[in-house]
């Protein structure tokens, strides 16, 4: 897998729709079309964010990575981790499946590890 930009949302990892594509091994119509023929099973604010008008304004701005968000796109989905879960199960392929066990343990965990670094005494955070 390539390494991912990192993004975050509401003080959480999330992916971007192509990025959620580009993981998987499938293409971007595959994670809309999954979700239009699934939305009842996803839950917006806990498997994703749908930006639009000024929040989605704002979230470009803050985007480092300019190739992230095309500039004229007036709506974003950004899947949590639950959500990249569902869709892996939507998807249902052996790469989908390994890619998110991937995700899981070094995307989205990132942050539950970095709290134990950081009350480590300073020579072990050296190592």
């Amino acid at each position: 897998m390539n390494e991912i930009t990192i993004v975050e949302y509401q003080d959480q990892r999330v992916l971007t729709t192509n990025q959620l594509a580009e993981v998987y091994g499938t293409v971007v119509n595959n994670i809309k079309n999954n979700f239009a023929n699934h939305k009842e099973r996803f839950i917006e604010g806990k498997h994703y964010y749908c930006l639009e008008g000024e929040s989605l304004k704002v979230f470009k701005n803050e985007v480092n990575n300019i190739d992230l968000v095309a500039p004229k796109v007036n709506k974003l989905y950004l899947w949590t981790e639950q959500g990249a879960s569902r869709h892996c199960k939507i998807l249902d392929t052996d790469q989908a499946w390994q890619q998110f066990d991937v995700l899981e343990k070094n995307y989205f965990r990132v942050k539950e590890v970095m709290p134990q670094l950081n009350n480590l005494s300073p020579q072990l955070q050296l190592l």
